[in-house]
């Protein structure tokens, strides 16, 4: 008999309104304000975008000038050539001839330089002087460009300026002096080196150091000058001069040419696949080698889960006299903890048209598709984890930099790429899940090297899977550490949110000095700094001067896992005072432990996400009852949501609204409908929106939602809020149950 009573006042207990669950079941990840977001519930990373485009300037719109694209970095050769003269000589059967000229007319020059192999310098230059015969053939601009000498004594330098008027202002370090003569002649400079010194800084030189023979060029015209019998002497003593050091240059040893090129251009080109601009790489050979590269440096680390997706157009614009010393490659740079390799791409080789044999190591070499096809765009789309594969297997692959490359070198030959659209898909910060870091114990890679940081390492004490980071400082430590994240665009319609879990086991709660730190930079030069600290701590003097900040909390939370949703955007525009319009660019992490402090962190997961529209689910009501309220719920995601409203109307009527609320984070959004009547038809559906105005209705397929209420329920169901009496009589009903069971176990049962 007692058995059965307990029974049945358990049955009675789970029937009993305080036991009634909604037929929904719901989890939200509503953000509360962004600065203090500190949440149970996750955002699931299924839902949004943690990849993107982070190649600079990924479609050459934007130059500094028409020959050099903002943030690509460019090496181009120049026509710089020195060679012994045996046609245009003053005496005996050699001279030296020396000419520049440029193809890039926006500010660029050719330079090209001779000097001694070595200078010895000697003290006491009383009277020094400078003997050779010179020879201007032809000056593109006399005014830019130049054949000069430069003499430098006791630190000073003197100009000698042949056949031009380049020269500028003397002052106390540099003097000039302009000599006249004919072109397409020989001509005689005998100087005085140390009276010339002390007519311009009016001092006597205590020590001779070097002369340097210049030609520059700032014209596509060459300026070519001719240089014979050079005599350097002190006094009496020839120092250079005949067959002392090769004066007369009658031989080929004593002085130092500068390794000869040929010209190559990087230029804006109005042949695009799309937009305004495309980027030109152009070498052109005269029997030198001409090159050309463009340079991005990613600093992104590939794994199974992060592939590394690079496509772009590519086009041969012009090719002359193909060889095979005409060709242009892509270069990726690649490496891990064991090994660094280049990854060769062939868009074009000339001559027999084959890839070049691997030389150096583990390099390897692809043929890009359309290899060797002129005059179209050609569309390279690779998975750069793949390729890698297809050779040699890694856990990891760190890529330092893509180089594009274009060359020749040899005979009158030319040739011409032009590349756009850029595109390397890669997640935008590297740590992410922290699941294909290394082993426990070693370092977090992917922080501005792919070494990483002894004071930053893979750990098994994760909020989720098997690894997380921990960083850990004490006694006056600190960590700094940056990722580069390209240039993402940045604005009012880019919902970007910054997640991450962070766990700190001690945190020196009396001192200002210690604090863990976010920084984002972007390419308008603001930055937005995210700040976990005790009040007031000294942390300005740690970030940009640019920076704006952002206490996350009052005081740092110890023992346990907190998640952060934080929306970059609104946070920018409360602190700028505007909407952003720039890119996103860099990532800093940093940290101080003060003297005697230990500060111990665990981070996991730590995403930056284009956030979707809200997503909703789990929409459901309670069975209606005529004249009881009607609990109508759904279960809604979204880092910045703003607001979920119930849409309805009764038997076809006229659409009402109504908010839906929650109790706390982790409860779904839910709102009661009241005051309806039997046989009534409620159609319904859910609109949930975000800070970013993105909407979404949820309806049950292309149907609304929908029931219909019955008849009034003999156990009348208090109003919403109104469980005082009901839940005391749930105590009650408790309490007794127990004291049931404690007879039944310690005195009936014993009878």
């Amino acid at each position: 008999m007692i058995k059965k009573t307990i029974t049945l006042f358990l049955v009675l207990l789970m029937a009993s309104p305080i036991f009634v669950t909604p037929q929904a079941t719901m989890t939200s990840t509503l953000s509360v304000e962004a600065e203090r977001s500190i949440q149970v519930a996750e955002t699931d990373l299924d839902r949004v975008t943690w990849e993107a485009n982070t190649a600079e300037n990924s479609g050459f719109e934007n130059w500094n000038n028409p020959s050099s694209p903002e943030d690509v970095y460019t090496t181009k050769t120049r026509e710089e050539v020195t060679w012994y003269e045996t046609t245009v000589v003053n005496e005996g059967t050699r001279a030296v001839g020396m000419h520049a000229r440029t193809i890039d007319l926006t500010g660029q020059y050719s330079e090209v330089r001779l000097t001694q192999q070595s200078w010895v310098y000697w003290n006491n230059p009383i009277n020094t002087t400078l003997d050779l015969d010179w020879y201007l053939d032809e000056i593109g601009n006399p005014t830019n460009d130049y054949f000069r000498i430069q003499v430098r004594m006791s630190s000073r330098n003197m100009y000698y300026y042949l056949g031009c008027t380049t020269g500028s202002s003397n002052s106390s370090g540099t003097g000039y002096y302009l000599i006249d003569g004919p072109t397409q002649t020989w001509n005689h400079l005998h100087r005085n080196l140390t009276s010339d010194y002390f007519a311009i800084f009016g001092l006597i030189p205590t020590q001779f150091e070097l002369v340097y023979i210049w030609i520059r060029s700032t014209n596509i015209d060459y300026t070519r000058g001719y240089l014979d019998d050079f005599v350097l002497a002190n006094g009496t003593y020839v120092h250079v001069g005949g067959s002392t050091l090769n004066g007369n240059f009658e031989t080929t040893g004593g002085w130092t040419f500068q390794t000869n090129t040929n010209p190559s251009l990087v230029s804006q080109s109005a042949l695009s696949h799309s937009g305004d601009w495309s980027m030109n790489m152009t070498a052109i050979s005269y029997g030198y080698s001409a090159r050309a590269n463009a340079q991005y440096s990613p600093g992104k680390r590939l794994s199974e889960i992060n592939n590394g997706l690079l496509s772009f157009y590519w086009r041969i614009a012009d090719w002359i006299n193909s060889t095979i010393s005409t060709l242009s490659y892509m270069r990726i740079n690649v490496s891990n903890s064991t090994v660094g390799l280049n990854m060769y791409y062939y868009f074009c080789v000339g001559g027999s048209g084959t890839i070049p044999p691997v030389i150096f190591g583990s390099d390897m070499k692809f043929a890009a598709s359309g290899f060797n096809v002129t005059d179209t765009w050609n569309h390279f789309d690779r998975n750069i984890w793949n390729d890698y594969h297809t050779h040699s297997n890694t856990d990891y692959l760190y890529v330092d930099s893509i180089t594009f490359f274009v060359g020749a070198n040899s005979g009158e030959n030319q040739l011409s790429v032009l590349f756009d659209d850029v595109s390397f898909t890669t997640s935008i910060l590297n740590d992410m899940g922290y699941e294909t870091q290394d082993s426990v114990g070693l370092a977090i890679e992917g922080w501005t090297e792919p070494t990483g940081y002894d004071t930053y390492t893979v750990t098994d004490f994760a909020r989720h899977g098997a690894k997380a980071g921990n960083l850990t400082l004490e006694d006056d430590s600190d960590f700094y550490a940056s990722q580069n994240l390209g240039t993402i665009q940045f604005d009012e319609t880019t919902e970007i949110i910054f997640d991450f879990n962070i766990y700190f086991e001690t945190f020196n709660e009396s001192s200002d000095d210690d604090f863990f730190v976010f920084e984002f930079m972007f390419g308008d030069g603001e930055g937005l700094s995210y700040v976990l600290a005790n009040v007031s701590p000294e942390v300005e003097g740690w970030l940009s001067e640019e920076s704006n900040i952002i206490f996350l909390n009052d005081d740092v939370t110890t023992g346990e896992w907190l998640n952060f949703q934080l929306d970059l955007i609104h946070d920018y525009e409360s602190l700028v005072g505007s909407p952003p319009d720039t890119t996103l660019e860099e990532f800093y992490m940093m940290s101080v432990a003060s003297k005697s402090s230990v500060l111990m962190a665990f981070i996991d997961d730590m995403y930056v996400y284009y956030d979707p529209a809200p997503e909703i689910s789990g929409v459901g009501n309670d069975i209606a009852y005529a004249g009881e309220p009607v609990l109508v719920g759904a279960s809604v995601v979204d880092a910045t949501l703003v607001s979920v409203v119930l849409n309805y109307r009764i038997d076809g009527g006229s659409w009402l609204t109504q908010d839906m609320t929650r109790i706390d984070d982790i409860s779904p959004s839910e709102t009661h409908l009241t005051d309806l009547a039997e046989g009534e038809v409620v159609e319904y559906y859910v609109t949930a929106t975000d800070a970013f105005d993105k909407s979404t209705d949820a309806m049950d397929g292309t149907e609304y939602y929908s029931f219909t209420v019955n008849p009034a329920s003999t156990t009348p169901t208090p109003p919403p809020g109104d469980m005082t009496l009901v839940a005391i009589a749930a105590v009650v009903v408790m309490l007794v149950v127990g004291v049931v069971i404690v007879w039944y176990i310690f005195m009936y049962k014993k009878k």
